[in-house]
């Protein structure tokens, strides 16, 4: 996050991304808790806003599913596995991007909002 944009920021712009922060916080405990219950459904990748990875989760568990079969099937299952393990121990981390990520969104809106209300004065 760019510290210095931070500090561009007015009290009441602060308090506005303080308040979009609080309302799109992710938890940690909540992340887990999907991975552990839904993980293969990359369910927790849509929580911290990685919709392309969990698309390719629901496309590597339907694919090994019906590929199971032929053989192949358990390489691209294996291949989740190792996926899913990586994200036990990241979980964390992709939290804090995810916040970061956010934060960042939110600073650029109301910077440019900011900025077109002058222009147009």
């Amino acid at each position: 996050m760019s510290i210095e944009k931070k500090q561009q920021l007015t009290a009441e712009q602060l308090g506005i991304l303080n308040s979009e922060m609080e309302k799109n916080k992710k938890s940690v405990g909540v992340a887990y808790a999907l991975w552990f219950f839904l993980g293969s459904l990359g369910i927790h990748k849509f929580y911290l806003n990685q919709t392309g990875w969990g698309i390719t989760y629901i496309a590597l568990l339907i694919l090994g599913l019906i590929t199971t079969a032929i053989g192949v099937g358990l390489l691209i299952l294996a291949l989740l596995g190792f996926f899913l393990l990586y994200d036990l121990f990241t979980i964390p981390k992709q939290v804090r991007i995810a916040y970061e990520e956010e934060e960042q969104q939110i600073i650029d809106k109301l910077l440019g909002t900011e900025t077109q209300k002058g222009e147009q004065a």
